[in-house]
């Protein structure tokens, strides 16, 4: 319990958090009283590739595919079908707040933090199910997952339960890490046999043994200063390197994965390479590094010296818009699924899935690479 007289630091501390969220909310209020710029499609008239930047541009995205409903995934009915079963068809489940999301040979796991599930795409197969209420387990706030490939587990990051709970790839309960009151989790990730455990509101990493749930070590305090933290929402791992997505510190902090602090970019602001309200991050095999910022609506794009490359999405209600996205995950092994959406010149390299807790469009598929005349 606090006492009347509180520490001067403390005092401080209170004062960063007041100055932090005035600003926060002062720009987010600019940015969204201004009208998104139209995102041109190309490469032709009726045509509806959509390429980032735009034709005749050396484009280096092109937006695939969208999915917000089981009905993306499951194959259609027969005419035959429905003639014989009649005009009444099972109402799609749809995604009502979508945040995290992987791809594992075919499938496409996304968490709905509002309906409390995971949601299963089966693209390969073209079924849907989803997990987390039924069972010893239910979830109730799903934000964020990480999928151990080699085990073959969904690390699901609950908010609701305060805890990151273990599934098969199936639905099938596993484990449960955290105690009561342990963490905030808002992310998780893997390394070998740690578990990396973003804690949005203790500020800091956790870090715990995969087999035995035991706390290894932890990171990070509140502040603004190196090596603190401040609501840390999203992280991602990539060479040895943790990248944290401080939301309201407005930058990314990277360490490496003993807990050390390495270094920080980004700052609150609305020119190109600022933040506002970042959270979804990523990293490529080359190391660009995607930060996903839900008031400007869009994803950016830097360099391994955080130099930024470029800016793409806007928000919007076309197809390959997105609105208020959260989360982003890379993927080189599911090409594959999607090569009926590329175009013929198109070279993809790997895909992008960015998802968006609102509107028509939850989770949008792009592709890397680049348009060859």
């Amino acid at each position: 319990m606090y006492t009347k007289n509180k520490p001067k630091q403390y005092k401080e501390y209170s004062y960063m958090k007041k100055v932090k969220y005035l600003s926060l909310l002062f720009l987010i209020f600019t940015l969204c009283c201004s009208v998104p710029g139209k995102v041109k499609t190309g490469p032709g008239k009726g045509n509806d590739y959509i390429f980032y930047p735009p034709l005749p541009e050396a484009s280096r995205y092109q937006y695939l595919k969208t999915f917000s409903t089981s009905a993306d995934v499951k194959k259609k009915k027969s005419k035959f079908f429905r003639f014989v079963a009649g005009a009444e068809q099972e109402k799609p489940m749809a995604i009502r707040k979508a945040y995290g999301v992987e791809i594992y040979a075919g499938v496409m796991y996304v968490c709905d933090f509002s309906s409390g599930v995971v949601m299963i795409f089966d693209i390969k197969n073209r079924s849907f199910g989803y997990f987390g209420q039924s069972g010893s387990v239910k979830l109730l706030k799903p934000i964020n997952l990480k999928i151990d490939k080699e085990n073959r587990i969904v690390y699901v990051a609950d908010m609701g339960r305060k805890q990151v709970v273990a599934f098969t790839l199936k639905g099938k309960h596993v484990k449960s890490f955290g105690k009561e009151g342990q963490f905030s989790p808002s992310d998780v990730d893997l390394h070998e046999n740690k578990l990396f455990i973003c804690d949005v509101k203790g500020h800091m990493i956790h870090v715990l043994d995969k087999d035995s749930g035991e706390t290894m070590y932890t990171f990070g305090k509140p502040g603004s200063s190196e090596g603190e933290l401040f609501h840390p929402t999203n992280i991602c791992i990539r060479d040895e390197r943790l990248y944290i997505s401080e939301t309201t510190n407005f930058r990314v902090s990277i360490f490496d994965l003993q807990g050390k602090f390495v270094t920080m970019f980004g700052e609150l602001g609305k020119q190109r390479g600022n933040f506002t309200r970042n959270k979804g991050v990523a990293v490529d095999r080359e190391g660009r590094i995607y930060v996903v910022d839900a008031a400007f609506q869009n994803v950016q794009v830097f360099n391994p010296e955080f130099k930024l490359l470029l800016f793409f999405l806007s928000g919007g209600l076309e197809k390959h818009n997105v609105y208020l996205p959260a989360g982003i995950a890379i993927d080189y092994d599911n090409i594959e699924y999607f090569k009926g959406y590329i175009h013929p010149k198109f070279k993809a390299e790997y895909l992008l899935f960015v998802t968006s807790n609102f509107g028509l469009n939850k989770v949008n598929v792009y592709a890397f690479g680049s348009y060859r005349e």
